[in-house]
């Protein structure tokens, strides 16, 4: 047990280093067990770690133990139940786990996941304090430049008429620094409008200061009362810079008001043009229909004016025109009825032909369906006269009906002697059975009793074999019947054979075999005479 013991304390070496090795497990102490055993089901993925000893065997059991384990395996711990607890979970450990290198001791133990979260938030804080501070505007325009964007798109809304007090209270009098002390807005109240940017509307000051405008000009405000109130700074906007800076803006606003006119005003002619074409195409559409109407009639008033412009000329011409076309259509009539007779005609004698054809066939029809008739009434007459003659030379069905009940009487009948004799069988078999029984019985019986007095008296001795010669004759005559009866049954189905090959004619067929073979034997003969007259030609040559 030393070498498992030395096992065991290696890996728990490696689950917790805290754990101080010993030689033996009979010198672990009940906390030493509860730490070895809480460091294994702290490895173990689906145990889960308590800080009593009953949630610990819970945890042993959970983890798939099949021991004895309770609380008393912890507080008094027994060296065998414990090697076995922890040969267990040493065996369900994972095989890779994650560690660290403690920087004192040098040992390998495993992280927690408080110290995972730890180290991860080191981590990220000492990126974001090594990351330079970029104001957030400047930010905005980064990241529209790293996405490939412009910075021109982004709304840079300054505040034009910030008030901010200079750095060197010197250069302030009395009545600016009260004011700004107590009745001046802050920086983050002058920007508070949604209007403005804080970030735009410093670096907009920054660059006025910078490059030596200065802030606006500013007066001091006073009011006329019995006890004098603050001063107040109202700052003013130079005209000069005003116009300077607006101006671009206005004309191009004036740009844009002149184009939207003129883009209204093309659009309201775009709407007429477009009507007086609808209306074009429609006056299109029905010109066209009036001209598609009117060119028949034009052209028929054309010829009328052509015939009304020399009328007896153009009526002499019309009148011959028309002479010549009644003769010419007379001629051609004539033609086709010249032409139409002949064809009449051959169409006549066409049909009379087909029809003198349908009435020939008709007749052959006709002819062939009476001599049908005639055979089939022949046939018919000789069936009836054969049906007459069958009737009267065979017997009536009643006498055919008769005899078959008859023969199922018979067949009943012989069914049940048959059954009769079975029965009568059965019972004397089994009759023979008890009897027999009995005799071997009494045999048994008899040859015991004489077979005891044998060996005091001559007499019994005697009748004893006698009755040992008595049993022998009986059994050899028992035998004898029973082989009677044997050959008796093979007789009597060798006789039923013999009437079975009775019926299927064997004389009949042996003389045919016969026949046969003798035919066989001359057809052999002749051909061994052939033989013999085919050779005798070759020997004498």
């Amino acid at each position: 047990m030393d070498e498992v013991d030395k096992i065991i304390m290696h890996q728990l070496q490696q689950v917790d280093a805290t754990i101080e090795p010993t030689e033996e497990l009979a010198e672990f102490t009940p906390e030493q067990v509860v730490r070895a055993v809480s460091g294994c089901l702290a490895e173990i993925p689906m145990a889960q770690r308590f800080g009593v000893a009953s949630s610990l065997a819970q945890g042993c059991k959970d983890s798939g133990y099949r021991g004895d384990i309770g609380y008393q395996t912890f507080l008094y711990p027994n060296a065998v139940e414990l090697r076995k607890l922890l040969m267990f979970l040493i065996e369900q450990l994972p095989r890779e786990r994650q560690t660290t290198e403690d920087g004192a001791s040098g040992k390998m133990q495993a992280l927690s996941h408080r110290q995972l979260l730890q180290r991860q938030i080191r981590k990220e804080l000492t990126h974001q304090l090594k990351t330079p501070w970029v104001p957030q505007f400047a930010r905005s325009v980064g990241n529209r430049k790293s996405l490939g964007c412009s910075s021109l798109g982004i709304e840079f809304r300054p505040h034009i008429n910030l008030s901010i007090p200079s750095a060197n209270p010197e250069e302030r009098t009395k009545e600016e620094q009260q004011y700004f002390d107590q009745l001046a807005p802050n920086l983050f109240q002058q920007t508070a409008s949604k209007s403005v940017d804080l970030i735009a509307s410093v670096l907009h000051k920054n660059e006025l200061d910078r490059w030596g405008q200065g802030l606006p000009d500013s007066t001091l405000l006073f009011v006329d009362s019995e006890e004098p109130e603050a001063p107040i700074i109202a700052p003013t906007q130079s005209p000069s810079s005003g116009e300077a800076e607006v101006s671009p803006f206005q004309e191009l606003s004036n740009q844009v008001q002149e184009l939207r006119v003129q883009c209204e005003t093309l659009l309201t002619e775009r709407k007429s043009h477009a009507a007086a074409l609808a209306a074009l195409k429609l006056r299109e559409t029905k010109a066209t229909e009036e001209i598609g109407r009117i060119q028949p009639m034009l052209k028929l008033h054309e010829r009328t004016s052509l015939v009304l412009a020399d009328p007896e000329e153009n009526l002499a011409k019309l009148e011959s025109l028309l002479k010549s076309t009644q003769s010419k259509r007379q001629t051609l009539t004539q033609q086709w009825l010249d032409y139409r007779k002949p064809l009449l005609d051959t169409l006549e004698e066409l049909k009379t032909a087909k029809e003198a054809q349908e009435v020939q066939g008709i007749r052959n029809s006709i002819e062939n369906l009476e001599q049908e008739l005639q055979a089939k009434t022949k046939q018919h007459n000789e069936l009836n006269a054969t049906l007459r003659s069958a009737s009267q030379s065979l017997a009536p069905r009643k006498e055919y009906t008769r005899r078959i009940h008859e023969f199922i009487g018979n067949i009943r009948k012989q069914r049940a002697d048959i059954y009769k004799v079975l029965d009568d069988t059965r019972q004397l078999q089994k009759q023979l059975n008890v009897v027999g029984a009995q005799l071997q019985r009494q045999f048994n019986y008899t040859d015991d009793l004489l077979f005891q007095s044998a060996k005091h008296d001559l007499h019994a001795k005697r009748a004893y074999k006698l009755l040992a010669q008595l049993h022998a004759n009986c059994s050899e005559l028992v035998e004898c019947v029973s082989l009677t009866g044997n050959v008796t049954k093979q007789i009597r189905e060798l006789e039923v054979q013999i009437d079975g090959e009775k019926l299927k004619n064997v004389l009949t067929s042996l003389q045919q075999i016969t026949g046969d073979i003798q035919k066989f034997e001359q057809h052999i003969q002749e051909l061994q005479g052939q033989i013999r007259a085919a050779e005798h030609p070759k020997v004498e040559s």
